[in-house]
């Protein structure tokens, strides 16, 4: 296995411009329920003989069991290095704003604090950060704290306002589209992302039949800021093929930005 930590936590932006993460095997054994999981992940990529990538392996992340070893040994020996990172699960259709899983992050992190944050593979949800939760939600947001929430149904900023939270950054699938009008009772508007800017279709053709484009959301603290970064790849069952634009000569979707 080619061990691909070290590269993504020298640069995260550069790292998904030459390459995605695939989540397809992110949990096998089940992500747990809870929130604010906390948990180490490798992202290796299968090797051929002589140890280079197999052809058309792509670099696929992997949650490792809470609690389990600090190394963890790939099939064949050796060992791979750990992303420590948070996990926020996307919510079910039809959740309640306060029934949202969510992953809370200190605005500035520490040393010992995540610095990465990943979650569910999206093609149409939306993901919040929210600066501040009403009464009503399932934790109070602890001082110097942001929220990081998935949102299965998509929901309008006016929604969030409506429900008692101040979103500080939201990234929708059609970005503004999705979000609406900015509220005016928030004192800062909301920054909104799209992370499928060219409107590019999710389903893709691979050489298999028709496949899904998923795309990797992640947050990824910089030393100075929060960015949100993204990432497009297409699945066909369990096989992952690369895509960012649609050839030929479509634009580039990846993006990496400051929150």
């Amino acid at each position: 296995m080619q061990d691909n930590t070290i590269a993504f936590l020298a640069g995260p932006a550069a790292f998904i411009a030459a390459h995605p993460i695939v989540l397809n095997d992110i949990a096998p054994g089940g992500i747990p329920a809870v929130n604010n999981l906390r948990t180490r992940f490798t992202l290796s990529t299968a090797t051929a003989a002589g140890g280079l990538p197999a052809p058309g392996a792509l670099p696929m992340l992997r949650m490792q069991p809470v609690g389990g070893p600090a190394v963890v040994a790939p099939p064949g020996g050796g060992a791979l290095t750990t992303i420590d990172a948070l996990y926020c699960r996307a919510g079910n259709g039809g959740d309640a704003f306060n029934a949202l899983p969510y992953c809370d992050i200190a605005i500035a992190p520490g040393g010992a604090d995540a610095h990465t944050l990943f979650t569910t593979g999206m093609n149409g949800c939306s993901l919040v950060v929210a600066s501040a939760v009403p009464a009503g939600a399932p934790a109070p947001l602890a001082p110097g704290h942001l929220r990081v929430l998935h949102d299965h149904d998509h929901r309008t900023l006016a929604a969030w306002q409506a429900a008692g939270y101040t979103v500080r950054f939201a990234a929708y699938v059609d970005g503004a589209v999705g979000a609406g009008a900015a509220p005016p009772a928030w004192a800062v508007a909301a920054v909104v992302a799209d992370y499928n800017p060219h409107n590019y279709p999710f389903g893709v053709m691979t050489p298999q039949g028709m496949g899904v484009r998923v795309v990797t959301n992640f947050l990824q603290w910089t030393g100075a800021h929060w960015t949100f970064n993204s990432r497009h790849y297409v699945a066909f069952a369990a096989t992952p093929y690369d895509l960012d634009a649609v050839p030929p000569g479509g634009a580039s979707s990846t993006q990496s930005l400051p929150i």
